[in-house]
């Protein structure tokens, strides 16, 4: 590989951040508490299951499922915030990182306390980052040397090698927890169940209680350093999607998650609703083992006729009102390095064709089509989509909590012949997606759809720091992977969400203003009307 010398222009312009250790750092200021008294109680109703787990970012699952909740319980050195992709200073008040990329220091925020009125602490924001385990924990273990304490105020982090992902792996809600500070003493003394049953966090919200897996219940934080708006957060698990719809038509809920694509129509023409679109996840088809010659899917030609069964447009139109984005990859294209593709062919003449050279004229079976939940009628219309081609699948539900622990199991947890519909919505940067669900060993990935050769150049994307070699390489790896259609994508959903008469919101993005997510924080920032 070519050596490279990191300028100052090349820090500014790949890592967003500032030149020197010793330069005035980038400094973001947030807002002061003030004399704001919360008033109200705002519910949330939650579209899935609720995983205990999701409420410790130590246990950070890689996907977007637990930023919903960590952003109201917990708070992080940076994270993403409105129009803030990673670096919104939060626990920091700034931050620097080194011109050759090799350390990156944060100052605290002063007089900064956790829920049970114990300062936040420089020891609890390492000891959180050296006991990380979740997504992306081997990688920024692996490429950190070290956590220093520099001065009453300051920590740095010691890299073994230039770093440039560092600040988007720790500031982004919906792929890693790493950033994110837990009160160290509290955490070591009740374990990580204990902490799961009864989480302390530094977040503009308190846990009071806790009904695992159905309902949770907060209070606003006092001692918060922003101003939280609404007194009381519910948040509660209600999967049946007429049951949300009705709970919001009621005021029991003043905003909810997923509205199907049947149910669309009755929350616009409800003028007391309010529906947020929010263009978000793409959606892609996964063929789990595809490397195995006994595979039907090891076959390209079987996958590109996958391809060309579906009828993307159709499913945009049904589950989404026609609101969310045919596009052609199945990473964003609004993130670092994000390629745009074209969009693909329905053919179903050309897929029967391919079927047959494959050696597959009257199709074959599958054990199950497996969608993330609980997007359950989009697996059920590829399932149909797919007969016309002879592929004859069942469809599999599971809770999301379930789907996530078995994604991360790797292979082993889906045997025979399986096609998962996936779908992610993480910021910062593709190579998110691809670690997480692409490359080998990643976190919930593991040995599923693992292909060394993209492996290979995706170290060498790592371990660079010339911003063309980056793009170059991202680029050749995103390709490969849609030319010879390892994955198969769907779409980007629109992420239909709707909002109750009593929150104050001119239009929807007042409540939905995070570019990176489709879920409803800042929570702080949300209000009630009188």
């Amino acid at each position: 590989m070519v050596k490279t010398t990191v300028t100052r222009r090349t820090v500014l312009r790949v890592a967003a951040l500032a030149t020197t250790t010793v330069a005035t750092p980038l400094v973001r200021g947030a807002r002061a508490a003030g004399n704001v008294v919360p008033s109200g109680k705002m519910v949330l109703a939650w579209h899935t299951n609720i995983a205990s787990r999701w409420l410790d970012p130590q246990q950070h699952d890689g996907t977007a499922s637990p930023d919903n909740f960590i952003m109201a319980l917990h708070d992080a050195l940076i994270k993403n915030l409105r129009e803030r992709r990673y670096d919104d200073p939060a626990l920091s008040e700034s931050y620097a990182m080194a011109e050759d990329a090799k350390s990156a220091t944060f100052r605290l925020r002063p007089g900064l306390k956790f829920h049970d009125r114990s300062p936040v602490t420089l020891d609890d924001v390492k000891w959180s980052f050296e006991h990380y385990r979740g997504a992306w924990s081997e990688v920024l273990h692996d490429k950190t040397d070290g956590v220093e304490i520099v001065d009453d105020h300051s920590v740095r982090f010691h890299f073994r090698e230039p770093f440039l992902d560092f600040p988007i792996l720790l500031g982004t809600a919906n792929v890693s927890g790493g950033g994110w500070v837990v009160p160290a003493k509290y955490y070591e003394q009740v374990g990580q169940s204990g902490f799961m049953q009864k989480p302390i966090g530094a977040g503009p919200y308190k846990l009071v209680s806790q009904e695992p897996g159905v309902r949770l219940e907060f209070e606003a934080f006092e001692d918060y350093y922003r101003p939280v708006l609404t007194k009381q957060l519910t948040m509660v698990s209600v999967p049946e999607a007429a049951t949300r719809i009705a709970m919001l038509e009621r005021g029991e809920a003043d905003i909810i998650y997923n509205v199907p694509g049947e149910l669309i129509d009755r929350v616009k023409s409800n003028p007391k609703l309010m529906l947020a679109p929010i263009v978000s996840a793409n959606f892609w088809l996964e063929f789990p083992g595809f490397q195995d010659a006994k595979s039907p899917f090891h076959d390209q030609r079987v996958r590109q006729a996958i391809s060309l069964a579906i009828d993307r447009d159709a499913i945009n139109q049904a589950e989404c009102d026609g609101l969310g984005r045919v596009d052609g990859n199945w990473i964003n294209d609004d993130v670092e390095y994000g390629l745009s593709w074209p969009t693909w062919e329905h053919n179903v003449p050309k897929a029967k064709q391919l079927m047959a050279e494959a050696g597959f004229p009257n199709g074959f079976a599958v054990d199950w089509l497996t969608p993330v939940p609980n997007y359950y009628s989009r697996g059920e219309r590829i399932v149909s989509q797919l007969q016309a081609i002879g592929i004859r699948a069942k469809l599999q539900t599971i809770e999301r909590g379930v789907f996530l622990k078995r994604l991360q199991g790797g292979l082993k947890e889906w045997p025979g012949v399986q096609i998962i519909m996936n779908a992610a919505r993480v910021g910062g940067t593709w190579s998110n997606w691809y670690d997480s669900f692409m490359k080998c060993g990643g976190f919930n990935g593991r040995d599923r759809n693992c292909v060394q050769e993209l492996d290979a150049k995706f170290s060498q994307y790592l371990g660079s720091v010339d911003p063309s070699e980056r793009k170059r390489l991202a680029t050749e790896v995103q390709g490969e992977i849609l030319e010879n259609y390892y994955f198969v994508p769907v779409f980007r959903h629109a992420a239909m969400q709707a909002i109750g008469p009593r929150v104050a919101a001119a239009k929807w993005q007042d409540v939905f203003p995070t570019i990176t997510t489709a879920y409803a924080y800042p929570w702080e920032d949300i209000q009630l009307k009188s």
